[in-house]
């Protein structure tokens, strides 16, 4: 089934299935065990996620050139590496504290549970939406690149992204995916646009003829002609480029 015939759900529809999820599951025989479990891994996905986020500007500054399997890697390496870290701290806090017959169950304690289940609900609903956020820029990005191939889940894809945009206030946007802000993805498009059309050749000396470029960086221009958008949006080099004030001035005054 394609994505574009699922049926469309709102953002509070999504954060009440999520939590039910994760209260269906705390409210199972060993509900702290699977709560504890929950929380674990929605913190993993966080820390992942926010690796995910810094990796080009780390291997940047490590003089590394930001490949995707590179950075593929080190957001697995970081999500085990959080996962086991954080279940071996909270078995060993959970072993002395364990009693026989904890399995009893109370109104107090249910209650207790499905309000603790809030906490890897929000923080696997920020994530998704982050997430959703993010490849929907990328997706915008390739919108506006008519050449570049776009993928079966490109339309489902933008609309989610439209979606998110407008049920989530633009300052929180800016917290949970600074590297799909607004002004990053107009440069992100500008550069795109001039690396498509590569300078001409002198007939007298064969060289390139020089032309003026907004950013003359030559990583940006081979990730956008790669299509490579995800990286070039968290690229350190968009972001040096987003703090000179002509930029500034150029992209406040486009509409793109």
């Amino acid at each position: 089934m394609p994505p574009d015939s699922f049926p469309e759900i709102s953002l509070g529809t999504a954060a009440l299935a999520i939590f039910l999820f994760c209260a269906g599951f705390v409210l199972l025989r060993g509900a702290t065990r699977l709560l504890v479990g929950t929380v674990v891994l929605a913190a993993s996905l966080w820390a992942g996620f926010e690796v995910w986020q810094s990796a080009p500007s780390l291997l940047h500054g490590w003089n590394i050139k930001p490949q995707p399997w590179l950075i593929n890697a080190l957001v697995g390496a970081t999500f085990l590496l959080t996962f086991f870290l954080l279940r071996k701290i909270t078995r060993t806090i959970a072993n002395p504290l364990r009693k026989e017959g904890s399995g009893s169950r109370t109104v107090l304690g249910t209650g207790l549970r499905l309000v603790l289940s809030l906490i890897p609900t929000s923080l696997i609903w920020l994530v998704g939406a982050a997430a959703i956020h993010h490849f929907g820029s990328v997706a915008e990005l390739r919108d506006h690149t008519a050449s570049t191939e776009k993928s079966p889940t490109h339309d489902f894809l933008l609309k989610l992204h439209s979606a998110v945009a407008s049920a989530i206030p633009a300052s929180w946007l800016a917290k949970l995916d600074p590297s799909a802000s607004p002004d990053r993805v107009k440069l992100a498009k500008l550069i795109t646009t001039q690396s498509a059309h590569p300078p001409a050749t002198d007939p007298v000396t064969g060289k390139p003829i020089p032309r003026a470029r907004i950013v003359e960086d030559p990583d940006l221009q081979n990730l956008a002609r790669e299509g490579n958008f995800s990286t070039l949006l968290r690229h350190p080099a968009l972001t040096k480029a987003l703090q000179d004030p002509k930029i500034q001035n150029l992209l406040r005054d486009l509409n793109l």
